[in-house]
């Protein structure tokens, strides 16, 4: 009888290890994944960004190849300034109000430019690693 006791005791014990295993595995595999998901997206946020900047400039030297006088060329620049500062504040806002509750401690950005000091470094972990 003490010898069955042992095997149900044995075999409880392995699917606690086992669920205990399984949690613990999709959990690193979850923030990995989010950590991936959180460098890809801003790779794209940058490159969009980027590309509003230069049809801001590409409106401007427009604007300087019709001869406009140089405050409207001064006032298009500070409206392009503007807009692209709130755009990166919203894109930003927007980005951290969409990542999980469980996830939020993965989060070490809070505005733009820590947002891409924190791009900077996790590309530069990744080519030293590589």
């Amino acid at each position: 009888m003490e010898e069955y006791i042992l095997y149900i005791a044995a075999f409880v014990t392995g699917i606690l290890v086992n669920a205990l295993w399984g949690y613990l595995y999709g959990l690193g595999s979850s923030i990995l994944m989010v950590k991936v998901a959180m460098i890809d997206s801003l790779l794209i946020l940058t490159k969009n960004i980027q590309t509003v900047y230069e049809i801001g400039q590409l409106k401007v030297m427009a604007l300087d190849l019709a001869n406009k006088s140089e405050k409207d060329i001064d006032f298009q620049k500070s409206v392009n300034s503007s807009e692209i500062s709130s755009l990166k504040n919203t894109v930003i806002r927007n980005y951290i109000n969409c990542i999980p509750p469980k996830y939020n401690h993965l989060v070490s950005f809070h505005n733009w430019d820590s947002a891409m000091e924190y791009l900077n470094n996790e590309l530069q972990n990744q080519k030293e690693q590589s």
